[in-house]
């Protein structure tokens, strides 16, 4: 008798920015999550990045940070790590410092928290023009975003509208999405290509 898959190949989309993250990120290397959230993607980041690279996390609500530092410290894994209190509309000087590799963003609003309080079209717009412009030869950013609420729905159509410009021969732009799912998260990539 043939055997069954006893799992989805579509799990989430998070498996997807994964897989990304860790093609993208060496050993050593230096990240951004630039939205930090309850701390999950910055936790990963420091386990891809190990004890000889560098994590700089923000977040423009207290809360979430304190979210992660407190995840951090559950896991032992806050060498590395700098977190700052602040919008993803600009990033701290550490970050002009050091060759970044890979640049997060979970977009929409903090789970569990206000919903009121969600990421922005023109501040989201404005964070990735800088984060790209802070990438290494071969650097990536990832961005989730959440369709499923009237702020995320703008901001993925602009965020599309805005890769779709950047020119072909500096950068690799790929989104993914659940053609069935309209509302499900999509995850878009922009990766620095290497001359």
């Amino acid at each position: 008798m043939k055997e069954q898959r006893n799992y989805s190949i579509f799990s989430s989309h998070l498996d997807l920015a994964h897989s990304f993250w860790e093609k993208g990120l060496a050993s050593g290397g230096w990240a951004i999550d630039a939205t930090c959230g309850n701390g999950h993607d910055t936790l990963r980041l420091s386990r891809l990045v190990g004890p000889n690279g560098g994590v700089i996390g923000l977040d423009i609500q207290k809360e979430a940070l304190e979210s992660t530092k407190a995840l951090l410290k559950e896991n032992q894994k806050e060498e590395g790590v700098h977190l700052f209190h602040q919008s993803h509309e600009e990033f701290p000087p550490l970050a002009n410092e050091n060759p970044v590799q890979l640049i997060v963003y979970n977009l929409g609003y903090l789970p569990g928290g206000n919903k009121a309080l969600t990421t922005r079209v023109a501040s989201t717009l404005s964070s990735v023009e800088k984060a790209l412009a802070l990438l290494s030869p071969g650097g990536t950013v990832s961005l989730t975003c959440y369709p499923g609420h009237p702020e995320g729905e703008k901001e993925e159509s602009a965020l599309l509208d805005y890769s779709q410009s950047l020119l072909a021969p500096d950068w690799s732009v790929s989104f993914h999405r659940f053609l069935n799912r309209r509302k499900a998260p999509s995850l878009l990539v922009i990766q620095k290509n290497i001359y």
